[in-house]
């Protein structure tokens, strides 16, 4: 198994970051393997493929070449593995998933689906909740088998936690689940939710954060109920505000989660900038998602609702006015090279953001909340070579370990070199960046006392908001190799792991684990029912 990994990592090394490339991708009528090609026209990246039985296909990847060939290019290909795969001599991906040892990244966080009930019905839902016919509901033993199977993944375990759905929140044990996560080492409990329950009810937002929540993963299409028509099919403006409201006050954070579509709600995409960097005490992050042609999408109206990346960072630049669309993007892994310091100074596994460069980019904004001022941090700093320095340090104490002290004490003069004072936000200095250096170093011990930390951000004249961007996969634009580096698993109850895109896409292993353990709705009612008249009987009190 080690040996076929070693193979699999070296033949990642040897891919190229130009184009025309080769991949593989699936048919999207019959799902079977094909090769396929990325190529450029123009100013634009295409993927073309064919399938012996259902012809040619080709898919818009990237609305923009020189950006996708930055995401290439500053990708750092750092693979761990996976030591303990659920799978053993898995031949066919992405059918075959669970893990398998093929899979080269070890996740950064574990998604659990506690229901497919949701109380929307959302034109655009991916997982096209309310529509199986069945209802998957997990027992609290099956979430606790499910919180071990990502807490026991090596070399590294999940470090975040997010209860997926469906609409996790109405889950009838959704809070003692939170409970139960914490215990288990999870750093970070999320919930991805539309938030009309955090609406409804700040007493359930309190009960919430004294279970352990700490992070809405919140549903947040745009300001204007006219976008909510559209992709939500209800207005819900007043609702989310409410929401936002409700989840600050019981200090819990907030990451707002745009669905993208053209033609629908690009066109506002800086009024959500804005409106986060004016509430950045509350909002941590805005985690940008371009719609995947799945689920409950029309796929026939995909080319005309297809937005890339590219096309995220585009409309930012022109709707902000200070997000540089060349200058600010990154892929995740760029930060690699540190994760890599890490290790060798702390002589310890970290968590490897090793996904793939065509997943998702992101970029921080420093916030002066004195006057709503937003700088991107790569604007006053130089990424590349900071990266690039760091890469050589690790590198140097790989080599001689007695040099420790001194290679660290070198990294921080080279981080310095490229840290520019004069560009960067007014009472925000090198120190500031050594700080924000510290979070992600030791993010597992200071997010265990919350309050604290909480307490910190709130006092600082300076906020930090994380721009990130998934494009999720769909039967047009799949590449087998992306759902290998998947850093995002779901956990299901038959003791397997998934990646995101192998779950919701290509092969949907949501629908074959949901039949497996999905009950009629009239079992559902039936055992709720005998649970409350337990509940009520005399010899219960």
């Amino acid at each position: 198994m080690v040996l076929r990994k070693l193979h699999l990592a070296e033949k990642v090394a040897e891919q190229t970051w130009k184009l025309p490339c080769a991949t593989q991708s699936l048919c999207p009528v019959c799902l079977k393997v094909i090769d396929a090609t990325l190529y450029q026209e123009d100013c634009q990246v295409l993927m073309e493929k064919r399938c012996s039985e259902h012809g040619d296909f080709r898919e818009l990847i990237s609305s923009d070449a020189e950006f996708f060939l930055k995401m290439r290019r500053t990708h750092y290909e750092r693979p761990s593995g996976i030591e303990n795969p659920n799978c053993q001599n898995a031949s066919h991906c992405p059918e075959g998933c669970g893990l398998c040892e093929q899979h080269l990244s070890t996740p950064a966080m574990v998604n659990i689906d506690l229901t497919n009930r949701c109380n929307q019905n959302c034109p655009i839902c991916f997982a096209s909740s309310n529509a199986t016919g069945r209802v998957y509901e997990a027992s609290l033993e099956q979430v606790e088998k499910m919180l071990k199977a990502g807490r026991n993944i090596k070399p590294h375990p999940a470090s975040c936690l997010q209860y997926v759905g469906g609409e996790p929140t109405i889950h009838p044990d959704f809070l003692e689940a939170v409970r139960m996560a914490k215990p288990m080492g999870f750093a970070q409990i999320q919930v991805a939710s539309n938030g009309v329950r955090f609406a409804q009810s700040p007493e359930f937002a309190q009960a919430a954060a004294e279970a352990g929540l700490d992070i809405v993963y919140l549903q947040f299409d745009g300001l204007s109920d006219e976008i909510y028509m559209q992709t939500r099919g209800r207005r819900l403006l007043e609702t989310k505000l409410r929401a936002i409201e409700n989840i600050g006050k019981a200090g819990i954070r907030v990451a707002l989660v745009p669905t993208i579509v053209k033609g629908v709600n690009d066109h506002h995409l800086g009024d959500i900038l804005r409106f986060a960097v004016e509430n950045v005490e509350v909002i941590t992050t805005i985690s940008w998602q371009p719609v995947a042609i799945t689920g409950r999408i029309d796929e026939s109206k995909r080319l005309e609702m297809r937005f890339t990346m590219a096309d995220l960072a585009r409309c930012l630049e022109e709707q902000s006015g200070f997000v540089d669309m060349h200058r600010d993007w990154y892929p995740f892994s760029i930060v690699a090279p540190f994760v890599r310091l890490m290790e060798v100074v702390k002589d310890e596994p970290h968590l490897r953001v090793s996904c793939h460069p065509h997943c998702g980019c992101a970029t921080y904004l420093i916030v002066d909340k004195q006057s709503n001022k937003a700088t991107p941090l790569p604007s006053f700093v130089d990424i590349e070579p900071t990266m690039q320095a760091m890469d050589k340090v690790a590198t140097r104490i790989e080599n001689h370990p007695w040099l420790k002290n001194i290679s660290v004490m070198h990294a921080m003069k080279s981080v310095k070199k490229h840290f520019h004072e004069d560009r960067a936000p007014e009472g925000w200095g090198f120190d500031h960046f050594l700080e924000f250096i510290r979070y992600f170093a030791e993010f597992n011990e200071i997010t265990k006392d919350k309050e604290r930390y909480f307490s910190h951000l709130r006092s600082e004249r300076f906020g930090i908001l994380l721009l990130a961007s998934m494009h999720f996969q769909d039967s047009y634009n799949y590449e087998l190799d992306r759902s290998r580096r998947c850093v995002v698993l779901y956990a299901a109850p038959n003791g397997r792991l998934y990646p995101f895109c192998t779950w919701n896409s290509g092969p949907c292993h949501r629908y074959a684990v949901e039949r497996a353990f999905a009950k009629p709705l009239h079992e559902i009612k039936e055992t709720r029912a005998q649970a409350a008249a337990i509940n009520r009987s005399p010899s219960r009190v």
